[in-house]
Parts: C-alpha cells; sequence; structure tokens
C-alpha cells in the first residue's frame, strides 16, 4: 500500500511529503529535498495491533491486524553510521 506521508527532518527543520510503500517496512531511509541529508524515519512506534475474536462451534478464533495510526507529521532522526 502507497501512502503520501509528511516528515520533518533531523537537521534543518523542514516539512516536506513523500510517497511510500508501506508493505512489510516499518522503517525508512529517506532523504530531505531541500538540505539533501539523508535521515530514518521509525513507523514502529505507531503500529497499534487491534485482535478480533469471533465465536465459533469448537472454539474461539482469534485474528489480529496492525494498523497505522500515524501523526500528521513523523519526525526523523540522524542515520546510525
Amino acid at each position: 500500500m502507497k501512502k503520501r506521508l509528511t516528515f520533518k527532518c533531523w537537521n534543518c527543520q523542514r516539512e516536506y511529503s513523500l510517497t511510500l510503500d508501506l508493505e512489510g517496512a516499518r522503517q525508512f531511509v529517506v532523504a530531505c529535498p531541500y538540505c539533501e541529508k539523508e535521515a530514518t524515519a521509525d513507523l514502529r512506534p505507531y503500529d497499534s495491533v487491534a485482535v478480533d475474536i469471533f465465536k465459533s462451534v469448537d472454539r474461539p478464533v482469534e485474528l489480529s491486524t496492525v494498523t497505522l495510526s500515524l501523526p500528521d507529521v513523523i519526525p526523523t532522526t540522524q542515520p546510525k553510521e
């Protein structure tokens, strides 16, 4: 699933947006278009797990889904070298 996200640069503090594919990975390396510094954007803190329990004849069935509760602007950090 591709989604347009807004990031805040750790270096120049400016906001910019990028379209990223959110399937699988929850940590991205992005580059600021203004100062051209690389940054790490970690989406793992915004994961929320929902567990649905369905009643069945034999036993309850649990299905868990992970959804993202993203803020309007995602902060970035300096990548570790």
